[in-house]
């Protein structure tokens, strides 16, 4: 863990001072938190730093703003700048032990030394191990940086940080879309947002409404867009599924096909039959993209193919009105996995895993991780000022 950023903070040509309760004193530059805030530039316009005067500037001295910070322990935080002389002395004279007595900085400092070390790009004072003690010191430091007017200087710093929990944090925006699509907006994370929002997607349906009700309006607005955006493509992947023919039983008008020429593929059309009256009666069943998976379960059997759905067992039943001999069954078998074997290249991208969550088949989320996200569909690209949170 990255030590205090006031014990390594003192720059050699810094001129301003920032003081916090607990004896904590910032070497800083003026010009850097100028261009990072809107909030502290009004202390620090040119005409109110010090005069240095020629001895000063002689003895290395450079002070020419100071900032405290108190009331932290009444909870009216506020900054009060101080006046410097033309010695670079703070007048009337105000030591550490007057900043808050002298008392043990609450945890809130740690917010504003994190705040401080984004301004330098530096690395983020933050939990290494615990995710929720680390997003807990992120969204400190984001309601210091949207109070004081540099979110746009803090983004960044808590972007990476998050980002190098790596699959810990991509687990948890599985576990809990809702509140990391929220946060992500906040500080504008293309990668968070982008993870969230599949996932928001793909469980759109088993979200209670709790849940839907805690997303930002401009986030739900656009998952309910996407969302039916994604329900169209399923319900038109469904219909080539169920309008597709095999090769292998097409002919050509140019054979002038016969009657025998079509009993040769008895077997293949039986097996599409069988298929057909399988696939229908899930839609009827509502196991297709009305379920509350969103059809996952149902897409991921029809992803494996082979036994994975119409096996031997349940084929029984098909064969007690049109038997066979073991034989025919086999031959039988083996034209259906032809047909499931092609269903399988139509169904292959729902598959597909877009969110940067690592699995495998035996510990993949219950719902559809494939959703398509362009920069379009972040939030802050379709509003100016960006999007303000109070539900993270």
């Amino acid at each position: 863990m990255a030590s205090n950023f006031s014990h390594s903070s003192k720059y050699a040509d810094s001129d301003l001072q920032i003081t916090l309760p607990g004896g904590r004193v910032y070497h800083l530059h003026a010009g850097v938190f100028r261009r990072a805030s809107r909030f502290f530039a009004q202390f620090l316009i040119e005409d109110l730093g010090a005069v240095l005067s020629t001895k000063a500037k002689r003895n290395g001295i450079n002070l020419r703003y100071r900032i405290d910070l108190v009331g932290t322990e009444t909870g009216n935080a506020r900054f009060v700048p101080r006046t410097i002389n033309n010695m670079g002395y703070c007048t009337p004279f105000s030591s550490l032990l007057d900043i808050e007595n002298g008392k043990v900085p609450n945890e809130s400092l740690k917010h504003y030394d994190n705040l401080f070390r984004s301004f330098y790009n530096e690395e983020l004072n933050i939990e290494s191990k615990n995710l929720a003690t680390a997003l807990h010191d992120c969204m400190g430091m984001v309601n210091l940086a949207e109070n004081y007017e540099c979110v746009d200087a803090v983004r960044e710093s808590v972007d990476v940080a998050l980002l190098r929990k790596g699959q810990v944090l991509f687990k948890s925006i599985s576990q809990n879309p809702v509140q990391w699509a929220n946060f992500a907006c906040r500080i504008r994370s293309p990668s968070i947002f982008k993870d969230s929002l599949i996932h928001l997607v793909g469980k759109w349906k088993l979200l209670d409404e709790e849940e839907h009700a805690n997303l930002d309006l401009p986030i739900m607005e656009i998952c309910q867009r996407k969302y039916d955006e994604f329900q169209l493509e399923k319900e038109v992947l469904e219909l080539r599924i169920l309008g597709h023919y095999s090769a292998k039983i097409q002919k050509p008008e140019s054979d002038n096909p016969g009657r025998m020429s079509y009993a040769n593929d008895i077997y293949s059309w039986m097996g599409l039959c069988l298929f057909r009256q399988w696939f229908a009666q899930n839609i009827c069943q509502g196991s297709n993209l009305q379920a509350n998976d969103g059809g996952y379960s149902f897409y991921l059997l029809l992803s494996k193919g082979g036994q994975a759905y119409l096996d031997r067992v349940q084929r029984e039943g098909f064969h007690l009105y049109f038997p066979m001999t073991q034989k025919g069954k086999t031959v039988f078998e083996n034209h259906l996995n032809v047909y499931k074997a092609e269903v399988q290249a139509f169904v292959a991208p729902l598959m597909a895993n877009r969110t940067q969550l690592e699995f495998q088949d035996h510990n993949r989320p219950n719902h559809l991780v494939c959703l398509d996200v362009s920069e379009d569909d972040y939030p802050w690209n379709a509003t100016a000022d960006g999007l303000e949170s109070n539900h993270v």
